[in-house]
């Protein structure tokens, strides 16, 4: 079995996953995963399909256990409906009866075109099932379900969002079946909570050359090269690139920061993306997705629908209605939004736009003196 990515759709060459190139990120997957390729099965996935190696493992143990004569298999991926609700609700992928088809292709080698039948398999995916009891005044409790392997079909840039969520609990997965040292730490933690919230907080991977203030609480990250974390500061569930810098009292949850971003003081990123060079300052920030060089200044970008409606995102194939509860701006490359301002769930701010508040609505220097 061996698996070939042949080409990744434009969209997605200008992207990143986990702080990396999603086109490099891809083929060292394909390298790691096809050192021991097998002689059965060639696995092609479509350009755009964004995955890791947990993946591509979830589609190989589909495989080996199959029994059938097909030579030809499709894959549909099957996730319990809180998964499909929050990551998938509005991909065009998924269809009526809430399986995502997948845009994977496998063939046996010896397969003939006189001889050809083709047969549809489900994968599911283990997933991280997380209580949330939110405040009446907000929302009903529920449950966060988080698949542990990604297998994404991209369709808009919010699905870029998902799957930096996604790929984060699977990569921490991954990391923590491989640290012995983190499950004896566990076993001695006096903290109250469940033993594997106990590992997943004491695993951190901290670059030698981050400067770390000895306040700040680093759990279950990874801190890239010449990071600046500064007093009070809170990185939980995350991954900071290279040359980030957060200044005192930020806190950043579940969230990607991609190399030489700038989070200001008392700032909050929770579940969010920032890809290179973005700049922050206030916030707070939540279920939102920044490009390459964007800017959000002291500006409120809603993440919820008061009236209980779905979020309209806006996709190559018109608009979409996303199930999930919260989901913030996405703001694309070099676009930028000032403070006064106030954006609506889901909305995309298009490419080099600056989006302010009304000259009128400002205090100037030449407004006091008038008075």
């Amino acid at each position: 079995m061996s698996f070939t990515q042949e080409s990744l759709c434009k969209r997605l060459l200008q992207r990143r996953l986990l702080c990396q190139n999603i086109k490099q990120a891809h083929q060292a997957t394909l390298l790691k995963k096809n050192k021991r390729p097998l002689d059965d099965w060639q696995v092609k996935l479509g350009k755009n399909l964004i995955f890791d190696i947990s993946g591509l493992q979830a589609v190989t143990d589909v495989l080996l256990a199959y029994q059938g004569n097909a030579n030809k298999v499709i894959f549909k991926l099957q996730l319990s409906a809180q998964a499909c609700r929050d990551y998938y609700s509005h991909n065009s992928y998924l269809d009526k009866s809430g399986l995502i088809n997948l845009p994977i292709e496998a063939t046996r080698r010896n397969a003939t075109s006189s001889n050809s039948v083709e047969e549809s398999l489900l994968i599911p995916l283990n997933e991280l099932s997380t209580p949330i009891n939110y405040p009446k005044s907000l929302a009903k409790a529920g449950f966060n379900n988080t698949p542990l392997a990604l297998l994404m079909p991209y369709t808009c840039d919010h699905d870029l969002l998902f799957a930096n969520q996604i790929a984060i609990f699977s990569m921490l997965s991954t990391r923590l079946r491989k640290s012995p040292i983190s499950w004896l730490r566990a076993f001695f933690s006096r903290r109250k909570a469940s033993f594997n919230k106990r590992v997943s907080l004491l695993w951190k991977q901290l670059d030698p050359t981050a400067e770390i203030h000895p306040t700040a609480i680093i759990e279950g990250s990874i801190i890239g090269e010449g990071c600046q974390i500064g007093a009070h500061c809170v990185v939980r569930y995350s991954i900071l690139g290279k040359h980030v810098r957060l200044h005192d009292g930020a806190k950043v949850e579940y969230s990607v920061v991609d190399n030489n971003c700038w989070l200001m003081h008392d700032l909050v990123l929770y579940r969010s993306q920032l890809e290179k060079e973005v700049f922050l300052i206030h916030g707070p920030y939540q279920f939102s997705c920044f490009q390459n060089e964007s800017a959000a200044f002291a500006s409120i970008m809603m993440d919820y629908r008061a009236d209980n409606k779905a979020i309209r995102i806006t996709t190559p194939n018109g608009i979409k209605e996303y199930q999930g509860r919260f989901l913030g701006a996405l703001l694309e490359e070099k676009a930028k939004v000032f403070g006064g301002t106030l954006t609506a769930p889901g909305i995309t701010i298009p490419e080099n736009l600056k989006v302010t508040t009304n000259i009128n609505n400002i205090t100037t220097a030449k407004h006091l003196l008038e008075k």
